[in-house]
């Protein structure tokens, strides 16, 4: 007699019993039609609760397939702190407090929608909109080297801004830096010329018309170089009382010094045969920015999908700090592994003092062991995670304003080497120096020059330095490799140095052996968050932008 075990606990639990033994019999009779019914009510529900219906109420970013790939939930996030707080006025709203980030993998803001989506971790709805966050009453103020009166242009000489362009996408960023730096705006800037290097006939219609919309921009049609090496668009920067500057279309961040910094210090400083901005993201400059203090110990978020709310937001310490119970406990460092697609980076602590885990992030790990290879194509030029933290780094030290970690160097001295004919007060001469090459001097006397580092004749990268054009057309016809060529080759032959002004500091965002790493970081919408709050003018706020995206 088959058991019945709800039959005996008798009572109130009888005819409950007796209920479900015939719902018990019932599902026995139920045939394999049935379940495919069911089922196909199942998916018709799973379907209609993730249709673009209910898709626009949670407001996700997109992003068409790509590799670990995710979709943001959307929602504002409070600002820890108000846009016009520094370090120097509250660094308890400035800083994350020295504890570790709890592992929220069980809270409702890990229960993200998964999916193919994403784009930017900036709000944008499932229609590709994006309202722009009003730029803040009273900007955050940062500390300037700028002269007593403020910085004001040389006359005498243009300014040419030079930049080598292939990608619509970089140059959005850009654009607000090189606004800002007009000379109609009260900078030094007199034009702004790209260089249109790349066959991508939509990167060069998109050009066409961006350039028509500021007057102190050009459009240089290159012709047969375009599609040759850099070395041949050398030859268009030959007008002898030109300064050019020359900037890659990956920036994603000039110091508001950094412009006239350079002027000045081309000025104040005639022997070196050019001189560069500081690079964020230069193998060279990093090993020195790692060593004078201005990298943090950042390392990329632990979990494997995002836990956050979309914002538009560029403060790091607005993250937290490292979950200390996540700490990798061995590992390639300088090969770190991308959490997922649009991934921050923490903090290991807020604290100037704990030295000891710069040890155990990317940098801490290429100090101790620099490979054999020349610094230029070493572990800082291959590793996106060395690259990652110098850039994280730079966002933190704009936070606490604390840009002066960047300036080493010292006043270098060329007398020895330069002829001391000197140049009348009425015109601009040139002066023979003790190798025979023409230098050019000004009858100049103010600010520039006062923190450079020599390369001494060894490879620089080339994203952002100042030249003659006197000095370029000496130096014609440049040949394939135009960073070794005016970093080095040219400078030895000429016996005139490429140095470095540690005061003008800027980013740059990639080497394309870097570039699949920082792409799946958030660091471009950051560094565009920072251009809207910061750089960019009420009338030009950049929006979430990317050609993998439908409808930016």
């Amino acid at each position: 007699m088959p058991f019945n075990g709800l039959g005996r606990l008798g009572g109130a639990w009888g005819p409950w019993g007796m209920r479900l033994v015939h719902i018990a019999n019932y599902t026995r009779r139920l045939t394999r039609r049935h379940y495919s019914v069911v089922l196909a009510l199942v998916l018709i529900m799973i379907f209609i609760m993730t249709g673009p219906c209910c898709r626009s109420s949670l407001g996700v970013a997109r992003l068409n397939p790509g590799p670990a790939s995710f979709a943001m939930p959307l929602g504002p996030v409070a600002s820890t702190m108000s846009p016009i707080e520094t370090a120097e006025g509250n660094p308890d709203l400035q800083m994350p407090t020295d504890k570790p980030t709890e592992d929220s993998s069980g809270s409702d803001l890990d229960k993200v929608i998964s999916g193919p989506e994403y784009c930017t971790t900036w709000p944008v709805d499932s229609d590709g909109e994006y309202t722009p966050k009003p730029k803040p009453i009273r900007a955050m103020q940062f500390d300037s080297i700028a002269p007593e009166g403020g910085w004001k242009k040389p006359e005498g000489f243009k300014v040419v801004a030079m930049v080598f362009y292939g990608r619509k996408r970089n140059v959005d960023i850009l654009d607000c830096y090189m606004r800002q730096n007009l000379v109609s705006n009260g900078g030094y800037l007199d034009e702004v010329w790209f260089m249109v290097h790349t066959l991508n006939e939509d990167d060069i219609q998109w050009l066409r018309g961006f350039v028509n919309e500021t007057a102190e921009y050009k459009f240089f049609d290159l012709g047969p170089c375009a599609g040759e090496n850099f070395g041949c668009i050398w030859e268009f920067a030959v007008e002898k009382d030109v300064m050019y500057i020359k900037i890659d279309d990956d920036i994603l961040y000039i110091h508001h010094d950094a412009i006239p910094q350079l002027v000045h210090s081309r000025l104040a400083q005639p022997h070196p045969y050019a001189i560069s901005a500081q690079l964020v993201n230069s193998p060279v400059t990093a090993l020195q920015q790692y060593h004078y203090g201005t990298i943090h110990p950042f390392l990329p978020d632990p979990h494997h999908h995002n836990h956050r709310k979309a914002a538009e937001t560029w403060r790091p310490s607005e993250l937290g700090l490292y979950p200390e119970a996540m700490l990798p406990l061995s590992g390639d460092l300088m090969n770190v592994n991308s959490s997922y697609r649009g991934h921050p980076w923490l903090l290991l602590t807020n604290s100037s003092h704990n030295t000891v885990e710069l040890t155990k992030t990317p940098m801490g790990a290429w100090n101790r062991n620099q490979g054999a290879e020349q610094i230029a194509f070493g572990p800082a030029w291959k590793s996106w995670g060395i690259a990652a933290q110098q850039l994280y780094s730079l966002l933190y030290n704009l936070e606490r304003n604390q840009m002066h970690r960047y300036h080493f160097g010292r006043p270098l001295n060329f007398e020895d080497a330069v002829n001391d004919k000197k140049p009348s007060a009425a015109t601009n001469e040139t002066t023979g120096n003790s190798c025979g090459a023409a230098v050019q001097t000004y009858h100049y006397s103010g600010p520039g020059g006062e923190q450079l580092y020599d390369m001494q004749y060894e490879r620089y990268n080339l994203n952002f330095f100042v030249i003659w054009g006197r000095d370029v057309a000496a130096g014609l016809p440049i040949r394939e490799d135009d960073e070794e060529e005016l970093t080095s080759e040219i400078p030895l032959r000429l016996r005139r140095p490429f140095v470095i002004d540690t005061r003008a500091v800027v980013a740059h965002q990639s080497f394309y052996t870097q570039r699949e790493g920082i792409n799946q970081t958030d660091l471009v919408d950051r560094f565009r968050a920072f251009a809207n709050e910061n750089v960019c003018a009420a009338d030009n706020l950049k929006k979430p932008w990317d050609g993998r995206c439908d409808g930016f």
